[in-house]
This record gives structure tokens, C-alpha cells and sequence, in this order.
């Protein structure tokens, strides 16, 4: 009997052939050197269209996200070190790949970023992503993979354990904890510090479902054109002899036919499809809603995923942008402030960020941003005229509104200059004492 993801099950099945699936869920806690576990999700998430789709949508959109470093003021660095380390990480990626990369194994899980240098701009620095099936953990980490640290001389003791990263060949690499950057997907407080779950863990039946029905129409379309043949004589009553060979010569010569497509019976036969209504099974449908249940799991909107029919392309380029703004935006951020304490920059005001607002479809927003700036505005405006301090307005409309105090000028042409120009920054404040500044000249 063929077993959908056996090897995956296998894994599960403890003492007395029984499942121990739910006992690990319930306990929440991720086993290291599970060799088969990791390999396997990366097998199933390569080989299953539906959870490949979603791996791919989610990381081709978060890729054209845009890095920059920002100083205490908010301004952007142009030339820090780190953009340069992170636009050509490695020989073989470059910014975009790395994005990638990165969104692919935190949605897998966990994200392991192995940093060769603390020191951003040190000549040769290299970030590379590590698959999580080839890191074997030693075994004082695993002891201490849920236990509480209290002492700054454990932690350390912790981040200078020594990793070893095994290649396909047998061949292998060894570092410390600490030249990795780890992200993860869901959280590491379940069990394990150093390796969060993954979502996968919960989409098991779905992928199998996802698997099965692709199975099934595969079966059906192989036996669409394929007939049974079967006779209509009923059950009990007697067989009458078959057509002798003149008879049947006979009959072909009528139908006019030189070709041996002629069959002549002497009893009718009932001719019947395989698969009738293949349509009838949904097939599609079903696969259909197991791509969208995956991507839900991943918080993908459905007019993102575009797995049914679709609303318009003005709500979908808003469906991109909510997705941006609160699945990416937010992960992308954690992950930089990984990179952050890495290269030590707190110490120095800097602040790494990573957005999309360069993208066309975040435009969608503008709209009513500029109607929220001219609401805030026309009440600024308002208030003024109300004689309503300007610090109570700032905390009533939650702005920073400022107003600058016209310069005093000894000569008449000076003052009268100073004035107008007082008058043009009230004016542009909203304050509405153009009148009020106009008096005060012909005075």
C-alpha cells in the first residue's frame, strides 16, 4: 500500500508501531540531528506544486526589498560598510539571491546566516546561508537547549561552542555560535533556543491532501481513454452460438468496408468509459484550496494568492501592499536588527531597515496619506485661528508642528520685510493672521 510521505511517518512511529506525532507536538519541543526531519521538508516543499508556489511568491516578493542604514537623525548612510557587505555577500549571490535565500529557510523554519567577521568592513567578510540538515549540534547545546541563562560568562561560554557543518562529501566546517545570525519563523521559546518549528510541521495533511489529489487526476486522465466492453445479455439466459466466418464476411462486405474496424456481433455489447465525468471529481477545486490553505498558513491573502477568481487589479495591488506591510515588512526588520547586533551598530546610532516603499504597488497608499496630512492641516489651521496654543495641538493631532517667531529689524525697510516674511510662515502654518501682519504695515 503506498503511503504518502512514508519516509515522514516513519520517522513518527515509535515502540509498538504506534505514532508518537502528537506526543512531539504537545511537548513542542524540536529534536536536533534529525537528519531525515529537515531533508525530508525540504524535499516536500521542492516537489509539491502547491507548497512550492507559496515558497516562491513569498520570497520573490520579499527579494525586491530595498536595504538601507539610517544614522540617529534618520538619515540615510549612502556609503556604509554594510551595504557593500550585503550587495555582493558571497562569490555567488548577490543582494537580491540573499534576500531570497533568507525569506526561503526562515519560512522553512529557521534561517542560519553564517557571518565570517564581526567587523562589517573587514577585507573578505562572506554571509552565507546554511542548510539546517548539515549543521550537527553537539551535545552540550543540546542540554542546553531549554535551559534559563542568567550569567553573561554561560551565554558566552554558549556562543563559543563549536559548530560543524558537514558537506555532501563527508568533508566538514567548524566555527563558533557566534558567527551565526538566526532567524526564525515562529518563535524560539518553545523548547529549543537555538531551532524554532516550522509551519510545515501543521500543513502535513494538507500537502497530502494537496498530493493525493494530484494523484488522482493523474490516474484519471491516463484511463479517460480507455473503454470497458461488456456484453448486454442478461444474467441466466442462454449464450447464443458465435457468427461462423461466412456470416461475418458477410456483414463486413455491407458495411462497405475494406478495413478490419468492423466487429460483427450477434449479440449487442455495452461499450463504457473508465472515467464517465472526470469534471464531476473537482479535482482542480480541491487542489486549488489546498494552495490557498497553505498559503494562508503564511498569512498570504487570498487576492495575493490569487488561487480563485481574483477582484481587481486596484484591490489586489492593495492586498500586495497590506501583505508587505504586515507579514515581510515586520520579518525583514526583526532580521535586520539581527545584523545590527551582530556589527555592533547601536553603539554608533545606526539603524539598518529594510522597505518596499520604492515599489509601485505601495503607492496605493499615497492616496490616503495626503488626505490624512490635509485633515491634520485644515485642523491645524483651525486651532490656530482659535488662539489654541501650538503645543496642545501637536498633542491633540499628534504631530510636531512648529511655528518660528519673526525676526525684530531696526530699519523700516528690515521691519517691514521681517514682517512679511512672518506673515508668509504664518500663512503656510495656517495660522491666519495674514490680517493681524497687514495691519501692522500700514501702521
Amino acid at each position: 500500500m503506498f503511503i504518502p510521505f512514508g519516509k515522514i511517518f516513519s520517522l513518527f512511529r515509535g515502540a509498538g508501531d504506534a505514532f508518537k506525532f502528537g506526543w512531539d507536538i504537545l511537548n513542542a519541543s524540536t529534536s536536533f540531528n534529525r537528519y531525515y526531519s529537515d531533508k525530508e521538508k525540504l524535499a516536500i516543499v521542492l516537489s509539491n506544486p502547491a507548497v512550492l508556489k507559496v515558497f516562491s511568491l513569498q520570497c520573490d516578493m520579499f527579494s525586491r526589498g530595498r536595504v538601507c542604514v539610517k544614522d540617529e537623525n534618520g538619515e540615510e548612510i549612502e556609503n556604509d560598510p554594510f551595504l557593500t557587505l550585503i550587495k555582493k555577500p558571497n562569490p555567488f549571490y548577490s543582494q537580491s539571491q540573499f534576500l531570497w535565500d533568507y525569506m526561503f529557510w526562515q519560512m522553512m523554519g529557521t534561517a542560519y546566516c553564517y557571518v565570517d567577521s564581526k567587523v562589517v568592513d573587514k577585507k573578505g567578510n562572506k554571509m552565507y546561508f546554511l542548510e539546517p540538515h548539515k549543521i550537527e549540534w553537539p551535545q552540550s547545546l543540546d542540554k542546553k537547549k531549554d535551559k534559563l541563562i542568567f550569567s553573561d560568562g554561560e551565554f558566552n561560554e554558549i556562543m563559543k561552542t563549536s559548530i560543524t557543518y558537514r558537506y555532501e562529501d563527508g568533508s566538514y566546517f567548524i566555527f563558533s555560535y557566534d558567527r551565526l545570525v538566526s532567524s526564525f519563523d515562529l518563535t524560539n521559546g518553545i523548547g529549543n533556543f537555538f531551532k524554532g518549528p516550522s509551519r510545515l510541521d501543521a500543513l502535513y495533511k494538507i500537502v497530502s491532501n494537496s498530493e493525493a489529489s494530484l494523484d488522482s487526476k493523474n490516474i484519471n486522465v491516463r484511463y479517460a481513454g480507455k473503454f470497458l466492453v461488456g456484453s448486454t445479455t442478461e444474467s441466466g439466459t442462454t449464450v447464443k452460438q458465435g457468427l461462423s466466418p461466412d456470416e461475418k464476411d458477410d456483414i463486413i462486405s455491407k458495411m462497405e468496408s475494406k478495413d478490419k474496424n468492423v466487429f460483427p456481433l450477434r449479440s449487442m455489447v455495452q461499450i463504457r468509459r473508465f472515467v464517465e465525468d472526470m469534471g464531476s471529481l473537482k479535482l482542480d477545486e480541491s487542489y486549488l484550496h489546498d494552495y490557498f490553505l497553505v498559503g494562508n498558513m503564511f498569512n498570504i491573502p487570498r487576492d495575493v494568492l490569487e488561487a480563485f477568481s481574483s477582484s481587481t487589479y486596484e484591490n489586489q495591488q492593495k492586498a500586495r501592499a497590506v501583505h508587505v506591510d504586515y507579514t515581510l515588512e515586520p520579518k525583514g526588520n526583526e532580521w535586520m536588527d539581527k545584523f545590527e547586533e551582530h556589527f555592533g551598530y547601536p553603539a554608533e546610532g545606526k539603524n539598518i531597515v529594510i522597505s518596499w516603499d520604492h515599489l509601485s504597488l505601495m503607492q496605493v497608499f499615497e492616496k490616503d496619506k495626503a488626505e490624512t496630512k490635509k485633515i491634520k492641516i485644515d485642523s491645524l489651521v483651525s486651532l490656530l485661528g482659535l488662539r489654541v496654543p501650538i503645543k496642545e495641538i501637536n498633542e491633540f493631532l499628534g504631530t510636531e508642528f512648529t511655528i518660528e517667531e519673526p525676526k525684530q529689524q531696526t530699519d523700516v525697510q528690515g521691519n517691514g520685510s521681517g514682517e512679511q516674511a512672518a506673515a508668509g510662515q504664518d500663512q503656510e502654518a495656517g495660522s491666519g493672521e495674514e490680517g493681524d501682519a497687514g495691519g501692522q504695515n500700514n501702521s
